[in-house]
């Protein structure tokens, strides 16, 4: 079986030999992508950032005390775009141990996350410094501590429930989301517009690199920066390249530009690359 590693001190595999060798992480992301890969072995510094969508298994060892913690891993495989229409989800616990005691007992009230806002983070903050205060209890009180603080964390969630403000109550017209237009360009025709040094602002140039990457130059800027329109690109190379789209910070913004001329003769400049 061929397995990848992915934590916070970068990436591995095991070669041919048996041995392992360290690539960088944005490598790791590449490799399972490419099938090249089996398993992925990941510490908590996969929680975030990762988008696994053509994974169909996760397997969570070392279980937090936080179900929300969990989830945050789930959400790297089961979320929009999966390649599988379910995802298996298998939780390893450590026997008698404080952590699983918290957790199955919010795991129990799980809904509660779903259904009321707010009114549990103050419960959940406390808890961090109430764990870390039983390390210290000695061995034959730990028991005892631990079902202390499962049946106090009962009762405050309980509480919490009958104050708290429920979703259900929220009608459909509340949720109603407006209409919007399509947008005026996508990723694509911002592609379109790199390739095209002569529609670019004033100031601003892009060298093609290769693997859909620019080398971006505008004013402020003292060298290059690496962009691209391809956001699956991006999201294997996230710490060294920019997605050029509206909201990044190199993404030209009309309000900067020195003239009413300009903004106008950029938009047409855009109106005429779209028709």
């Amino acid at each position: 079986m061929d397995v990848l590693c992915f934590s916070g001190r970068g990436g591995e595999y095991r070669s041919i030999d048996g041995t392992w060798r360290v690539i960088s992480r944005d490598e790791v992301k590449r490799k399972f992508r490419e099938g090249q890969g089996e398993v992925l072995l990941c510490n908590e510094a996969a929680a975030e950032g990762l988008n696994f969508q053509f994974c169909g298994a996760l397997l969570n060892y070392d279980m937090p005390w936080n179900p929300m913690a969990v989830e945050q891993r789930i959400g790297r495989i089961d979320r929009l775009g999966q390649l599988y229409p379910k995802i298996k989800i298998q939780n390893l616990h450590y026997e008698d141990t404080i952590e699983t005691d918290v957790y199955l007992a919010l795991r129990k009230r799980i809904n509660l996350f779903s259904q009321f806002i707010g009114k549990l983070q103050p419960i959940l903050a406390r808890l961090d410094r109430r764990i870390q205060s039983m390390v210290f209890d000695l061995p034959e009180d730990r028991g005892a501590r631990r079902r202390e603080l499962v049946n106090d964390l009962d009762s405050e969630i309980a509480e919490a429930e009958g104050a708290a403000f429920d979703l259900d109550e929220i009608t459909d017209s509340d949720l109603e989301i407006p209409t919007r237009a399509d947008p005026v360009y996508d990723l694509s025709a911002l592609d379109k517009l790199l390739q095209r040094p002569e529609l670019l602002p004033n100031g601003v140039s892009a060298t093609p690199m290769g693997n859909g990457e620019y080398g971006y130059m505008s004013v402020g800027l003292k060298e290059p920066t690496r962009v691209t329109t391809n956001p699956d690109y991006y999201s294997d190379h996230p710490d060294s390249t920019e997605l050029w789209s509206p909201g990044s910070p190199l993404f030209p913004d009309p309000a900067s530009f020195a003239t009413e001329e300009e903004v106008n003769a950029f938009k047409g400049k855009l109106t005429d690359l779209l028709t």
